[in-house]
């Protein structure tokens, strides 16, 4: 397997994850870290300082020092690192530019999480900008561009679900299209070059189909 490369410089790499394959993985299990590795074996030092969901494809950064990989830490922490996802969901999305705040908890003992009452003891808030890109009347979906203020587990997923929107492929959260994709994609990011300080974006030229 090859990774494309969407940008690089002297401490990190982006590259355009593939729908399928984990963001890390144990030892022996293809992953977008031992892929990389496997493909750029100069390097000493290689690790991805975010997660994307298996079946989510887009841009996924790699550190390659350790000392980037703190400084992007960082950069996540505190918010300074900016994601944005396209999304076609269920449903015709009015078209205006919403503010979604919402407080999710994961399921004990499940790998899926809910929205629950802010009181919950495990509540963690969640925010995400929203616009509605275009609908299409045939399929009577939306294209949403989501960009996520926090970092939850499943956030967009649910904050979509929750909404009577679910995403198309998404079948834990009530999407339709058993045996697709998921159709949420990762399409850009925005950081700090861990190297120069420079403001960077990212982007993957891969566009989501509902065909």
């Amino acid at each position: 397997m090859h990774l494309d490369i969407l940008w690089r410089s002297r401490s990190a790499i982006a590259v355009d994850k593939p729908a399928g394959l984990p963001t890390t993985a144990p030892s022996g299990i293809a992953s977008v870290e031992s892929t990389a590795r496997d493909q750029f074996d100069e390097l000493h030092y290689l690790v991805a300082v975010h997660r994307l969901d298996r079946d989510v494809s887009g841009v996924v950064l790699l550190a390659t020092t350790k000392k980037a990989a703190r400084l992007l830490s960082e950069q996540f922490a505190s918010r300074k690192v900016k994601k944005t996802y396209h999304a076609w969901v269920e449903g015709k999305v009015e078209a205006v530019s919403s503010n979604w705040q919402d407080y999710l908890a994961k399921c004990p003992g499940e790998a899926r999480g809910e929205v629950c009452a802010a009181e919950y003891p495990l509540a963690k808030h969640a925010e995400t900008d929203v616009e509605v890109l275009r609908y299409c009347e045939t399929m009577n979906a939306t294209l949403l561009q989501l960009s996520p203020v926090t970092g939850r587990m499943h956030q967009l997923r649910l904050q979509t679900s929750h909404r009577g929107h679910p995403i198309f492929g998404d079948t834990l959260y009530g999407g339709a299209g058993v045996g697709t994709p998921i159709q949420l994609l990762a399409k850009s990011i925005s950081l700090f070059d861990p190297t120069t300080g420079a403001a960077v974006t990212v982007s993957t030229e891969r566009e989501l189909s509902l065909s």
